[in-house]
């Protein structure tokens, strides 16, 4: 094999449902949606060098990781990607280049894609979120021991907004203050995690959004969001069940019920009003999504390059 060309797809988040610390390990529940990371790699097995964008530096190191742990020095191609998801808000956007890039790499390589083997190469480069996995799932995000599947993604319509700037997860993560941070709210993240491994369980989307809105305001302390309550407001008058948060980034985000009686119409009048009353830099609608990648090897005849 000279050539192979592989194709994946990685969810990005709306946050995540909770994130704090148990017993001093911090921990996040993701919450994916219908917003992706699209990557394509063409690999040369007579290169060493890759030719991707500069930005993309977190996924350069993977493939990097890749050509090592596969004893693969000659190794390289090239790298495109498509449906991006903005980065820097707390939408998962490393972690899904990450993902997908790697995905892309393996099954063009004949490799095993398990999400665990994916989880394990993304956390090598950074705290990471779960989406690799089906379902919604908890890791231990940044020493990466645990994961836990809780059951399957919860139908729900997001209103995000985000009024700028950016946060790097890692430069997050090692952050000083962010462990006593962590205990001091580990009593109500617990009330929290109890209230959203409920909804997933019984499909519940108003006691995971309660747990949403636990966990975002605790987070409030390390990482402040000012229209957070006028916000939290107008989402309960407007039928919405709570908010969930980028506890990593600056994204917040109104939970709404996805049913005949809410649907897609509806939310994008609540998109034209949410814009007028809090002016944020950046909305959107997300639709819960299942969560997990889908990659597939292209057949080829000749380089694709």
């Amino acid at each position: 094999m000279d050539f192979a060309v592989g194709l994946a797809r990685c969810p990005g988040t709306c946050g995540e449902w909770v994130q704090g610390a148990r017993r001093g390990v911090p921990f996040l529940i993701d919450c994916p949606i219908d917003r992706f990371s699209e990557a394509r790699v063409a690999l040369n097995m007579h290169d060493s060098g890759w030719d991707l964008p500069l930005n993309k530096i977190k996924a350069l190191q993977v493939l990097e990781l890749l050509k090592e742990n596969l004893g693969l020095p000659m190794l390289g191609g090239k790298v495109k990607f498509s449906h991006q998801l903005p980065e820097g808000k707390g939408m998962a956007s490393s972690t899904a280049d990450i993902t997908a890039v790697a995905a892309a790499a393996l099954i063009a390589l004949g490799e095993d894609v398990a999400p665990e083997r994916l989880a394990g190469l993304a956390l090598r480069i950074e705290p990471s979120d779960s989406v690799m996995f089906p379902g919604i799932t908890e890791i231990e995000h940044v020493q990466g021991h645990n994961h836990r599947l809780l059951g399957s993604s919860v139908p729900a319509l997001f209103l995000a907004l985000d009024w700028g700037g950016t946060i790097d997860t890692g430069m997050f993560n090692a952050r000083p203050g962010l462990a006593e941070h962590y205990r001091r709210y580990e009593s109500e993240i617990k009330r929290a995690h109890k209230l959203a491994c409920e909804g997933i369980a019984q499909g519940d989307l108003e006691k995971l959004a309660s747990a949403g809105t636990i966990s975002a305001k605790c987070n409030l302390e390390i990482n402040p969001k000012s229209f957070f309550e006028p916000f939290l407001s107008w989402v309960r008058q407007k039928g919405g069940l709570g908010v969930v948060t980028a506890h990593s980034g600056t994204l917040l985000a109104g939970v709404f019920p996805q049913n005949g009686l809410f649907n897609y119409d509806l939310g994008g009048n609540l998109r034209i009003e949410a814009q007028q009353l809090f002016k944020p830099a950046y909305i959107d609608l997300f639709n819960s999504h299942s969560g997990g990648i889908v990659a597939t090897k292209m057949e080829i005849t000749e380089n694709t390059g």
